[in-house]
């Protein structure tokens, strides 16, 4: 199973805008009883929330005493509130340290954006903090709803295509067709990017990259009589194991070869039992379960080995792709370096746009059943073992 990388956030804002973090030795033990912390999150408790603190203490001491004493006297007030605060109130989990903080902060806030000068900023900043807080939470709720599985999922993706389509209708008849237009215009724009970018993330996960410390190269539209057993030994001779994505039809017709890869100490993956390439980005769920479903039969079937991951013909998903798989137990793999030697013929072309730059950590595709099949892999399995 691969794992996406996870941030260690505990907000919204941090868990989605926040990016990637190395891992932290620490997690191995703290993570088993309470999530960590962005380092994000750390500065804005370090940093802003004392300075906030000191800001709204200073305030009303200052209206009481005079500007200089009400500073003065703001300063131990605060490091006391802040030492005290957190026993007081028994607060353990960074998560609700987190929110009872920010919660406190955008009340204040809120009482304060008509001040002048550092209160001022320091209102509009918590103001500003809740308002992409809130995005960043529609995010994760959008997230959440892309992994719902089988019937369910697909009636939530039927639901959502309908409704943006009727929402564009509805700005036509109320502003006017030019508006509808546009309106139309952004969600096929929105939809054809969400499908036929192989490695959007708008309908489900989709990995990319791995999490291993080598190069996995990808074999897709196998099995083939000619070119399998010579990527097989090759693969071999660079003591070097793969993943086919299989056709299921192919698997039928070449059992032998399925099986012989998984013999080799290869992975076998869904690529759908027809492979639709032209059509499968716009197939209907029942369609696009008859293709999931009935290949990952015939792979379980010949090769005693049920398939884990799913790729889909020219990376192309559709709206239903992620709830079928999820609830055939598939995760969906794409790629981060690709040739094109699907369509292009000379081998050293493909390989210039593959090698440059290749890192452990990439997932290469590769096609078995062209022309150059053999020296593609040749040579990216060369490469991969100077990396």
């Amino acid at each position: 199973m691969i794992t996406p990388p996870d941030n260690r956030a505990v907000s919204a804002l941090f868990r989605v805008f926040g990016g990637e973090e190395s891992p932290v030795a620490a997690d191995a033990r703290e993570t088993a009883r309470d999530r960590g912390m962005h380092l994000g999150e750390h500065r804005v408790l370090a940093v802003l929330m004392p300075l906030t603190l000191l800001v709204a203490i200073a305030h009303p001491l200052a209206a009481w005493w005079g500007t200089v004493a009400g500073w003065i006297t703001a300063f131990p007030a605060t490091f006391l509130a802040l030492n005290a605060l957190p026993f007081l109130l028994g607060i353990r989990s960074r998560r609700l340290q987190w929110i009872v903080s920010s919660v406190a902060s955008v009340v204040w806030a809120g009482f304060h954006v008509g001040a002048t000068g550092v209160t001022a900023f320091l209102a509009w900043f918590w103001i500003g903090v809740a308002a992409i807080n809130l995005t960043a939470f529609a995010v994760l709720l959008w997230r959440s709803t892309m992994c719902w599985q089988g019937g369910g999922g697909v009636l939530w993706r039927v639901f959502l295509l309908v409704a943006v389509h009727v929402g564009a209708v509805a700005v036509g008849w109320r502003f006017g067709w030019v508006w509808g237009l546009g309106c139309g215009a952004l969600v096929a724009a929105l939809v054809c990017r969400a499908i036929l970018d192989p490695g959007c993330q708008w309908l489900g996960t989709v990995y990319r990259t791995t999490t291993q410390d080598e190069i996995l190269i990808t074999i897709d539209d196998g099995p083939d009589p000619h070119d399998t057993p010579l990527l097989l030994d090759l693969l071999d001779k660079h003591d070097t194991k793969a993943i086919f994505f299989m056709i299921g039809k192919k698997v039928r017709a070449y059992p032998e070869l399925a099986r012989e890869v998984i013999r080799r100490g290869h992975e076998i993956g869904n690529h759908t039992l027809t492979h639709p390439q032209g059509s499968f980005w716009c197939a209907g769920p029942w369609r696009t379960r008859r293709e999931i479903a009935e290949c990952q039969q015939v792979i379980e079937e010949v090769t005693g080995k049920k398939p884990r991951l799913f790729r889909a013909p020219v990376g192309h998903r559709n709206l239903f792709t992620h709830p079928v798989c999820a609830s055939l137990g598939l995760e969906v793999m794409a790629w981060n370096r690709r040739g094109y030697d699907a369509v292009e013929r000379d081998a050293a072309k493909v390989l210039g746009r593959i090698l440059p730059g290749m890192s452990r950590g990439d997932i290469v595709l590769v096609h078995e059943a062209t022309p150059i099949a053999e020296e593609v892999v040749g040579g990216v399995l060369d490469r991969k073992g100077m990396v």
